[in-house]
């Protein structure tokens, strides 16, 4: 019987250290194969690629892949208030941006502290006063 588990663990060790069969490979291969349909399918609505978000009409397209969870469509119409803060974290430093709809479900999306994301913020509150949304600014 310890032949039999010693011949199994032995096979599966050369299996996991095969890299055409490493599950790992597959599972790093699914994550990037789902950020990049995220950020693809949001192109269809008009924006570009390394954008946060962009706007069109009264609505804002949010572009993150992973950390905005379901629908990344959010009418003026629908926002009761924007929160924006600033945070710190491996990548650096990136201002949060924190919507809270009317509904009562929250989205977040984060942009960066460079000449392009603080241009986008700008733009966002802009747009937010527009539409009279208020915004509360943290830090």
């Amino acid at each position: 019987m310890t032949e039999i588990l010693e011949q199994f663990s032995i096979s599966l060790q050369e299996w996991l250290m095969n890299p055409l069969f490493n599950p790992f490979n597959y599972l790093l291969l699914a994550v990037c194969a789902f950020w990049l349909f995220r950020r693809i399918s949001i192109l269809q609505t008009g924006g570009k690629f390394w954008e946060p978000f962009h706007i069109v009409g009264d609505t804002l397209y949010i572009h993150a892949a992973f950390y905005c969870i379901g629908r990344r469509v959010v009418p003026f119409s629908e926002m009761a208030s924007v929160q924006i803060s600033q945070g710190s974290g491996r990548g650096g430093r990136r201002y949060i941006v924190k919507i809270r709809r009317k509904k009562g479900i929250t989205k977040y999306f984060m942009i960066g502290v460079n000449k392009r994301g603080l241009q986008k913020l700008e733009e966002l509150k802009k747009a937010l006063k527009k539409h009279r949304v208020g915004v509360k600014e943290w830090g």
